[in-house]
């Protein structure tokens, strides 16, 4: 039973905290604080989907190997292979 009372605890409390911050949205904030604040979330969501795009565009995407490094690459394989891994 407890559990449910936290729950509906949580519930309230998240409930207020949202109308506590619309009210401070619309009441106290002017019109170019809200332009304002506008303006960041559209750049923070635009930075979001350029990150991800590039993201996204660099999958699939296999690295060649470097034939310099390869002798030294199958010595430390052998050497590996010779202690039992």
């Amino acid at each position: 039973m407890s559990m449910l009372k936290k729950l509906r605890n949580r519930v309230i409390g998240i409930t207020i905290l949202a109308g506590m911050g619309a009210a401070f949205y619309y009441v106290v904030l002017t019109p170019e604080a809200r332009q304002s604040l506008h303006e960041a979330r559209l750049a923070v969501t635009d930075s979001y989907h350029k990150m991800s795009n590039t993201i996204e565009g660099m999958r699939g995407i296999v690295m060649e190997e470097d034939h310099a490094y390869l002798p030294n690459r199958e010595a430390i394989i052998e050497q590996w292979k010779s202690m039992g891994f």
